[in-house]
């Protein structure tokens, strides 16, 4: 996973993650990046410093509140209010302010998203590269229907898409340190 930061053509700034450095282009390209605060898709990466962990930068940046994830909706309420997690790094930004309503629903999105993740790895078979070939065997019936997670590449997504093979892409998050 590879983070970029982010910016619209307002120059609202936020963060993105991609799977690899290709991915950032292909998603702007399809009109699937966009920014969260305006919904534009006139969206750039800006220019970023390196993040080097040091003694010094660690005592530099106070400890962000650790709000607890909300509860999920429908059938992922039992995944969900696990634990707590951290603000996003947009919170602590410096020389920017975000209103604490938007960097505590940051936060709630980010446990959301974690969460659903840990649901699909708990109750789905990963099947790595090998997504749009398993994807196809559940769809023509010449295996049982089941939950299943990986990989695949722009051109294999076109092709499931053209097919009427319907999957859903979403962004992989990190491990919470």
């Amino acid at each position: 996973m590879i983070k970029y930061q982010l910016v619209c053509a307002k120059d609202h700034e936020f963060e993105g993650w991609f799977q690899s450095s290709g991915s950032f282009s292909e998603q702007s390209e399809q009109g699937l990046v966009s920014c969260p605060m305006c919904n534009s898709n006139s969206v750039r990466r800006a220019l970023m410093a390196p993040n080097l962990a040091s003694p010094k930068t660690r005592k530099s940046h106070p400890p962000v509140a650790q709000p607890t994830a909300a509860n999920m909706s429908g059938a992922d309420q039992s995944a969900a209010n696990s634990s707590a997690r951290t603000a996003p790094a947009a919170a602590s930004m410096p020389g920017r302010s975000f209103p604490p309503e938007a960097v505590e629903k940051m936060a709630e999105l980010l446990g959301e998203m974690r969460n659903l993740q840990s649901k699909i790895k708990a109750e789905c078979r990963d099947v790595g590269k090998n997504f749009a070939e398993e994807a196809r065997k559940i769809h023509y019936g010449e295996v049982e229907p089941e939950g299943i997670y990986g990989e695949v590449t722009s051109e294999e997504r076109e092709q499931l898409d053209e097919e009427g093979i319907e999957v859903l892409q979403m962004p992989w998050l990190p491990k919470d340190n």
